[in-house]
């Protein structure tokens, strides 16, 4: 074997060697950015579950009762279909 050939050979396995070096760095950085990734979305699931328990608490009723009695709003109970039938019995019929 010439030692052009043998260059040319030696030269090729430092290539390949090289290259194989560099795919292992690219692939352990975009495996850590993955798992970085993951930890965020579950930090965010978790703050968005937290913001729907919020959401939850504040529509209940004692909830809505006690907000409206600490901004002074004058607001009346759900009337049942029949106490809002005799309410509008006094009131003219609407006009299309």
């Amino acid at each position: 074997m010439t030692t052009g050939r043998s260059l040319l050979i030696l030269l090729m396995m430092v290539s390949t060697g090289i290259a194989i070096v560099v795919i292992r760095g690219e692939t352990a950085k975009a495996s850590n950015r993955v798992q970085r990734l993951h930890q965020k979305q579950t930090e965010l699931e978790h703050v968005l579950w937290s913001q729907e328990m919020d959401l939850a608490r504040l529509r209940g009723p004692e909830e809505i009762r006690r907000r409206t009695k600490d901004l002074g709003l004058n607001l009346l109970p759900p009337r049942t279909d029949a106490a809002a039938k005799d309410a509008n019995r006094g009131l003219p019929a609407p006009r299309d």
